[in-house]
């Protein structure tokens, strides 16, 4: 009885090592296409309006909205100034027996905003440091000037 297990346990051993994958390591240059950096970041951002809101519960309770405060932007203004970043959602829903109803909303990829607004910084950055420099030229060139 005993060797019976030990040969089980043999062939089970087996059969998991011979199934064994080896992973394929895939990059980002591998699987984006037509990479390009983010143009005029401050200036699309500055377009965008952020609001505050709460979601009408009451009357959407099937499409099972947050309730109480909320912090976004209305689907309109995202979809003016970055398009890609809004689709249309749809939500199936029953009303009554046997009754189903469907419904569009609109749904903000709000995520990918994330890579805007750090482009932005990048940008604002590089003007503070151009200012800083172009400060500190017009203080040299005053301390010159007061020497003389």
């Amino acid at each position: 009885m005993f060797t019976s297990i030990k040969h089980i346990g043999l062939i089970t051993l087996g059969l998991f090592i011979s199934t064994a994958t080896i992973a394929q390591t895939i990059n980002d240059e591998q699987t984006k296409l037509n990479v390009a950096s983010i143009s005029n970041p401050v200036e699309r951002l500055s377009q965008l309006k952020p609001i505050s809101f709460e979601y009408n519960t009451k009357q959407y309770k099937f499409l099972n909205l947050q309730s109480g405060k909320q912090y976004g932007f209305l689907s309109e203004n995202i979809q003016a100034v970055f398009p890609e970043l809004v689709k249309e959602k749809r939500v199936s829903y029953m009303q009554g027996k046997n009754n189903y109803k469907s419904a569009s909303i609109a749904n903000i990829n709000e995520t990918s905003l994330i890579p805007v607004l750090v482009a932005s910084i990048v940008e604002q950055q590089k003007q503070i440091d151009q200012l800083k420099s172009e400060i500190e030229a017009l203080k040299k060139k005053k301390e010159v000037t007061a020497m003389h």
